[in-house]
């Protein structure tokens, strides 16, 4: 399936519920709900784009996690077609969430749609048993709420490209949200940021920092 308009998006939509329907439990509002088994419970060797998955970097799939912190091009396809791409993810070590756009200067509608969207694609792949990660990016919207179906101590995912680690609020912002998903593990795709890590450390959160695809590449 191609994704070209809305009502592509809204046909894949209920086609991705048509799937999970009797596979997984769904919340009042459509949601679904991930259980404790889903998520990925060890510390991953390598974390590496979905896009540069036959990277030479690629050593053993069964100790890499597949990310998408990559461009809306490089996702909706992988959104769409997720149901058909089963059998590739099986290959890895895990999965962590789609990283789709979603800004608080958008609609509250819209980013409410968009992360239904990128929890969608997680049940999908927690209901043929491979090991998921939530990305916890949220824009705008309520924490407290919009990760009410990920159940403490799951194994939870940043992308910490391209921010502005000037400035504080961004970041107390940032630790609000791990306060309330309290994660067992969190995986901090890009830059240190020291600001926010020695607040991770203060509240004992056990977080590992891996290298961006591109710093990668800038090794030997």
């Amino acid at each position: 399936m191609t994704i070209h308009n809305l009502n592509d998006v809204l046909s894949l939509t209920k086609k991705l519920y048509l799937y999970l329907e009797g596979r997984i439990e769904f919340d009042e509002y459509g949601f679904p709900i991930f259980k404790p088994e889903m998520f990925l419970k060890v510390w991953p060797d390598l974390v590496i784009p979905y896009s540069q998955r036959k990277n030479r970097r690629v050593k053993n799939k069964k100790q890499t996690l597949l990310c998408f912190y990559d461009s809306d091009k490089n996702l909706y396809p992988r959104l769409a077609n997720v149901i058909d791409e089963i059998g590739e993810y099986k290959e890895y070590l895990g999965v962590c969430g789609l990283d789709i756009t979603i800004t608080d200067d958008m609609d509250i509608e819209w980013q409410e749609y968009i992360f239904l969207l990128n929890q969608l694609f997680l049940a999908v792949l927690a209901v043929n048993g491979i090991k998921i990660v939530v990305n916890t990016r949220s824009a705008g919207l309520d924490e407290s709420n919009a990760f009410r179906n990920i159940p403490q101590n799951a194994t939870v995912a940043s992308g910490f490209l391209g921010c502005d680690t000037s400035k504080e609020e961004r970041d107390f912002s940032y630790i609000i949200k791990i306060l309330t998903l309290l994660p067992e593990k969190l995986i901090i795709y890009g830059k240190h940021d020291k600001y926010v890590e020695s607040h991770l450390d203060t509240m004992g959160i056990d977080f590992r920092v891996y290298k961006d695809f591109h710093r990668l590449c800038k090794e030997v």
